[in-house]
């Protein structure tokens, strides 16, 4: 993951955080009901990119002992002050949690901005209980296509995208990626496909030309 990639949001962390709630109400509503029919036997969480710490905070209203780990270290600060768990500076492919730590982990708007997503789940089977779960919500990639704005756009060209969110509150830069890097063979390897889901959410995202299309992705899988 490139550092100006995985820093991006130290400049930004305050507006991101008051306006994250109201905005993606609908994808963090899908985000949770694909993970609650997994909770019955989870006691241990982890969140990567847990930005300001509210999905730690709902694993632990919930019982579950839950840490993080985001690459901003404006977020982490956030997230130190909204609640009392192990919350971690580092990379979501090179993690310092030991093998087997946790039952679920769980990860929202956050492994899209790594150009190559197979570490990260490699990283999250390492740190799984065998028949553990992890759930991604991610960018979608139709989306990112539409959002490289331009005559001849190339689907399968990873480019950095800049994608306009919360109303135009905020630009973020992602690399683009396609649903075979999502859905790629090592992660086919390392886990099975449980559930998948696709919806829109505006104006939490840029809207080109006043279509409906898919903005986010949600892939459930478990460990093998």
């Amino acid at each position: 993951m490139k550092k100006d990639l995985a820093t991006q949001y130290n400049n930004v962390a305050e507006t991101y955080n008051s306006v994250f709630g109201e905005m993606n109400a609908k994808s963090v509503a899908s985000f949770k009901e694909s993970i609650i029919p997994l909770l019955g036997n989870v006691k241990s969480a982890i969140d990567l990119g847990c930005g300001q710490g509210d999905m730690i905070g709902y694993f632990q209203s919930l019982g579950i002992t839950c840490a993080g780990v985001d690459t901003s270290l404006e977020m982490v600060t956030f997230a130190r002050r909204a609640v009392n768990a192990d919350i971690r500076v580092e990379d979501f492919a090179h993690t310092s949690f030991e093998n087997g730590s946790f039952d679920l982990v769980t990860s929202k708007w956050a492994i899209q901005t790594a150009s190559d997503i197979d570490p990260i789940y490699q990283e999250t089977a390492r740190i799984l209980q065998p028949g553990g779960h992890c759930v991604f919500l991610v960018v979608h990639p139709f989306r990112h296509f539409l959002e490289k704005k331009k005559q001849g756009k190339n689907y399968f060209k990873q480019e950095i995208v800049d994608s306009i969110i919360f109303d135009g509150a905020i630009t973020v830069h992602e690399p683009s990626h396609t649903v075979a890097d999502y859905l790629s063979d090592e992660f086919l390897r390392r886990f099975s496909l449980m559930h998948i889901r696709e919806a829109d959410e505006f104006p939490a995202a840029e809207q080109i030309g006043g279509d409906i299309y898919p903005t986010y992705l949600i892939i459930v899988g478990q460990k093998k």
